[in-house]
């Protein structure tokens, strides 16, 4: 009966689920920048294991990116990657598929929700904290784009989740199976080495019923170390970036100000909104409140530990962003739903199914999915004029868009991409970070263009264009008489000021 109960409990989570996929752009109109490469990512493996990639590998790979230059998957972890092939496999490589395996993780996150909250609430109560979690306006957004931060934030709470089982019940199941969920956690978002500490305290340092033998404890924890290893090395590769934007990120403040220590409390109003805010804040009282009385569950103790560790990992870290901090935001907000429910669960119940309903109906009235059009139209241009065998150069800030739909949508797989950002000037991951521009002429930039077989071209008017390459890029495909306009693609959507129209040339004979 408790088993039909949990399930009952997490239909009105898959219809929220559902809700979200259909309504989220899936045409290879990809919002954020990094959207297209994650999916981008998936496809390679798609790819790999289609393609003959396991004979030569590392041959493959590399002729792959030359083609595709739009794949990160060595500077990501890849384990969101590899859980999207199977479904690609199943179903072809396309921007819904890699949509549809996040939404796969979004109805995860809302049933480890419900299970973990189930264990000290009724069903009613645990599906309520599920819909607020899913509704909340961030959590929300990022379900319908092709990121890794819910799917990390899944795994993250799901490794807390048997983490009480073993907690609770002892034994080794339970133990293996939170050490593997760490692993892979960290292995999806490197940024979840902020949970380490509370692997650390209650396997080694807190006395519970059943514990296990020292020995099976550190087996456990190396066995989620070794999984976590691919992750953790290419954060020591990308040593020298990643020091740059966790201790020195432009624009963020200083490591001991106050405004540091505040910066992610200062943004959940704009995140989660006002009466969110009010609700976590009560359930903080709470939480104290219990903490004080020496009351705490099992379930609460390992929630605030979350939480705890989240933000202060996030707050030390100086590359600040409002969606950074979600995992952090996620365990808060149950934080403060178990800890009211603590309190009263009569009034706790209602309170928290009000904050859902709230929450769903801005979801429902709120504005569409944001997302960026063009590009694939774009892409169809390309494919009807672009000569055998040749490359396309693209010049855009979205340039990932573009390789992502001529991948997918088309069939011309002898077109291969060239960046300008790469080819022509050299960008330091992010601009704050600095440009290299070599100042190429005209003759240069033809010589160029030639050598590397570029028989059509698609610009972005103004991105870049304060670089002196660029601007000669722009003269020479506008004024030598060596390339024509063939079209003019307006873009749509979420776009800045700077990213209106791409201009689709090719070269004359």
């Amino acid at each position: 009966m408790r088993r039909v109960q949990t399930l009952l409990g997490l239909l009105p989570v898959l219809a929220l689920i559902v809700y979200y996929f259909l309504t989220t752009p899936t045409s290879g109109d990809f919002w954020w920048y990094d959207a297209s490469r994650h999916a981008m990512n998936g496809v390679f493996l798609h790819d790999f294991l289609l393609e003959g990639g396991l004979r030569d590998p590392v041959g493959f790979a590399s002729r792959y990116y030359e083609q595709y230059p739009a794949i990160n998957i060595g500077f990501y972890p890849p384990f969101f990657y590899v859980s999207s092939v199977p479904l690609l496999l199943l179903f072809g490589p396309s921007h819904a598929v890699s949509q549809a395996v996040v939404g796969l993780y979004a109805l995860a996150l809302g049933a480890v929700v419900v299970l973990l909250c189930r264990r000290i609430m009724d069903t009613v109560s645990a599906g309520a904290i599920a819909l607020a979690l899913l509704a909340l306006a961030p959590i929300a957004l990022w379900s319908r784009q092709v990121q890794l931060d819910v799917p990390a934030i899944a795994i993250f709470l799901f490794s807390a989740y048997a983490l009480i089982r073993h907690l609770d019940e002892g034994g080794q199941k339970w133990l293996y199976v939170a050490a593997l969920a760490l692993g892979l956690g960290v292995l999806t978002r490197v940024q979840g080495v902020f949970m380490a500490p509370v692997w650390l305290y209650f396997i080694f340092v807190q006395n519970y019923p059943n514990r296990p033998p020292l020995g099976r404890r550190l087996l456990a924890s190396v066995l989620g170390a070794l999984v976590a290893l691919p992750a953790v090395a290419m954060a020591v590769y990308f040593a020298r970036v990643n020091k740059a934007l966790a201790t020195a990120m432009p624009d963020m403040p200083g490591l001991w100000s106050l405004d540091n220590w505040t910066w992610y409390a200062a943004q959940l109003p704009a995140q989660i909104g006002y009466p969110a805010v009010g609700f976590v804040v009560a359930g903080l009282v709470a939480a104290v409140w219990i903490g004080y009385r020496r009351q705490a569950s099992l379930e609460l103790k390992v929630i605030a530990a979350c939480t705890i560790c989240a933000w202060f990992f996030f707050t030390v870290v100086s590359n600040k962003e409002p969606r950074f901090n979600l995992p952090g935001i996620v365990f808060l907000c149950l934080l403060a739903s178990c800890a009211l429910m603590a309190i009263h669960a009569g009034i706790g119940r209602i309170v928290v199914s009000a904050l859902a309903v709230w929450l769903i109906v801005q979801v429902l009235l709120g504005p569409p999915v944001p997302f960026v059009r063009g590009f694939e139209r774009a892409a169809q241009i390309v494919e009807t004029i672009a000569p055998p065998l040749s490359n396309v150069l693209v010049s855009a800030h979205r340039d990932g868009n573009f390789i992502f739909d001529l991948r997918t949508q088309g069939k011309r797989r002898d077109i291969g991409v060239r960046r300008a950002d790469k080819l022509l000037v050299q960008i330091n991951i992010m601009r704050q970070l600095g440009v290299h521009d070599p100042k190429l002429d005209q003759d240069k930039l033809l010589a160029l263009l030639d050598k590397q077989k570029v028989g059509t071209v698609v610009l972005q008017r103004d991105y870049l264009f304060d670089q002196t390459t660029i601007q000669n890029l722009y003269a020479l495909l506008e004024q030598s008489g060596k390339y024509e306009r063939v079209d003019v693609v307006q873009l749509q959507g979420e776009t800045k000021n700077d990213e209106q129209q791409l201009i689709v040339y090719r070269r004359l004979p």
